[in-house]
């Protein structure tokens, strides 16, 4: 099992689909869920105890916009939301943290900067290495999806997630 990065830094959308899917307990590993002030107004608007359903503090900070001109370009560009854009802020500040979004541009833009990025899917892949969750339990998450989360996937890419996982876990 690898170390677990001590901080994570979220938009609103992992922490709003891992709580319609029951599975917020997979963040429990990390030490500290940094939320930007947009962020949580956001989660908060669309999953009203969500955060209460964390089971930890979670640190929240002011938003701001990014400092580094590369970075609010790129953040432009994309046409990212305010969310986004303030937690790529703070990845400024903590940039050993990882980025937990499920914006694929915002992913993108996260990767470019050289930050870690995951997004829901990954998180649940990652809970079977992490023996947070067993391989059977994620196919049936995953498979809850479209019923259960407002996440959009390709039904093409769900379906590829979970072929991995049976071939990576001898299912």
């Amino acid at each position: 099992m690898t170390k677990s990065p001590l901080r994570v830094i979220c938009d609103a959308g992992p922490i709003i689909h891992l709580d319609e899917l029951d599975c917020l307990d997979i963040l429990n590993d990390f030490k500290e869920i940094v939320l930007p002030a947009t962020v949580i107004i956001e989660i908060k608007r669309n999953r009203k105890f969500a955060l209460e359903n964390i089971g930890r503090k979670f640190i929240e900070l002011p938003g701001k916009k990014p400092g580094n001109e590369q970075l609010l370009t790129m953040c432009q560009v994309f046409s990212l939301d305010i969310g986004e854009i303030e937690a790529l802020a703070v990845l400024e500040k903590y940039p050993d943290a990882m980025f937990l979004t499920d914006d694929a541009a915002a992913c993108l833009v996260s990767e470019r900067m050289g930050f870690k990025v995951h997004g829901t899917i990954g998180l649940l892949v990652r809970s079977i290495r992490r023996r947070q969750r067993k391989p059977n339990d994620v196919l049936r998450i995953l498979s809850d999806i479209p019923n259960k989360s407002s996440l959009y996937l390709k039904t093409s890419l769900l379906e590829d997630v979970k072929m991995r996982i049976r071939k990576e876990f001898g299912l």
